[in-house]
């Protein structure tokens, strides 16, 4: 059976006592090879243990675990956060395809988490790094050209935000429409889609199934049924009652 290292890095002692328990009762393979309290004590044991993965608590007093990784050049370790609910953390990290884990952890969850850590280990390095440096932009808020990561065949394709066009609903999974035509289907839903667009004003959704990038909009029609035309060619419908809310934003 083939070992695999990870750190813990949380502030409470219960939450590490917890996760060894969890992981020494379910997941034999995996050796806890240190443990830390703050990012500061754990920069320092990556850098000694050199881990395959880390199990990250996100809220951390003298700096959260994203501090954590923007001390690192280059990320080559695998990562699974560990969180309490946190919408735009939760979203940021779903969005740049990586794992996270909501306390208190479910062991299912643990399992799942833990086989994509063993799957990717024969992974690029230089992929893992992408997907940190993808993470740390879209949490970034002055940060304008974030990118989505989406699993396309057997890679993880990342498409620019401003390139994007339209996100469509169908049934549980999202169609992602760019600027070229290109169309990505992923099983993130609409809903998904859009609290993780909460922030950025260049998206706006129009009707029950799309939401559109307000920058790509050529032209839209007043009356009834008002369309928008974007500047791939594509049209669509605006529900009534987001009318009045399209026509105040694209006057801005």
């Amino acid at each position: 059976m083939n070992k695999f290292t990870c750190i813990i890095i949380d502030d409470e002692i219960s939450g590490r006592i917890v996760m060894k328990e969890l992981l020494a009762a379910h997941c034999p393979d995996i050796v806890v090879s240190g443990e830390a309290e703050n990012i500061t004590e754990a920069y320092d044991q990556i850098l000694d243990k050199r881990p395959d993965f880390i199990l990250l608590d996100i809220q951390m007093p003298g700096g959260d675990g994203f501090e954590l990784l923007k001390k690192f050049e280059t990320v080559n370790f695998d990562i699974i956060f560990v969180t309490s609910f946190d919408k735009y953390a939760i979203n940021a990290i779903k969005f740049s395809a990586l794992d996270y884990l909501l306390k208190p952890i479910e062991i299912p969850d643990l399992l799942s988490a833990i086989e994509k850590v063993r799957r990717h280990h024969t992974g690029s390095k230089n992929e893992k790094d992408k997907l940190i440096i993808n993470l740390l932009n879209n949490l970034d808020e002055k940060e304008r050209e974030k990118k989505i990561a989406l699993h396309h065949q057997d890679r993880v394709k990342f498409i620019a935000l401003s390139n994007v066009t339209c996100f469509k609903a169908e049934s549980n999974y999202t169609h992602v429409i760019t600027s070229d035509h290109q169309k990505y289907i992923t099983a993130r839903t609409l809903k998904d889609f859009e609290e993780f667009l909460v922030k950025d004003d260049r998206f706006m959704r129009i009707n029950k199934s799309e939401i559109i990038n307000l920058d790509h909009i050529s032209e839209y029609s007043k009356g009834e049924p008002c369309l928008v035309y974007l500047t791939n060619g594509n049209e669509y419908e605006v529900s009534r009652r987001k009318k009045t809310e399209l026509a105040v934003r694209m006057r801005k």
